[in-house]
């Protein structure tokens, strides 16, 4: 059986990267999408750099935003997997 090796400060940054995947940055996720969604409507900006903007920039970024979401969930799942081992071998 492998040694795991576990700290009191390994348990807190988990602990820490697991409030802010769950509680900070998926709302951070959401505005930036609320604000590209306001800028892609025309009645509220238009012209030429607008127009790119909808067309170009905003799908790009909206599908970046969409991957970065699923990696998030992806990462919550590995700090959960971390937390739970560090429990496990006493360093909590």
């Amino acid at each position: 059986m492998a040694t795991v090796k576990s700290t009191d400060l390994a348990h807190q940054e988990a602990g820490k990267m697991m409030s802010l995947i769950t509680n900070q940055l998926p709302g951070l996720i959401q505005q930036l999408n609320s604000h590209g969604q306001t800028l892609s409507d025309p009645n509220q900006w238009d012209g030429p750099l607008a127009q790119r903007f909808r067309g170009e920039v905003w799908p790009q970024a909206r599908g970046d935003l969409d991957k970065m979401r699923a990696s998030l969930e992806h990462l919550q799942q590995q700090v959960q997997k971390i937390l739970t081992n560090i429990s496990q071998a006493g360093g909590a």
